[in-house]
């Protein structure tokens, strides 16, 4: 079943999603979504550098 990514909409394979789980200590809540691998890629793992994989 595909997963329409929060960023830019696109309806993608569940394999091709990265869970994005962002607690904002704020009245905001919580942002659980998915997102595409691309929109990933562009936009949010810039904001956090490489990360090394164990």
């Amino acid at each position: 079943m595909p997963e329409e990514c929060h960023i830019c909409g696109d309806r993608v394979p569940f394999s091709a999603t990265v869970h994005v789980l962002i607690n904002t200590q704020s009245d905001e809540g919580v942002y659980d979504e998915y997102v595409c691998r691309s929109c990933y890629e562009d936009g949010i793992e810039p904001l956090f550098g490489e990360q090394s994989e164990s």
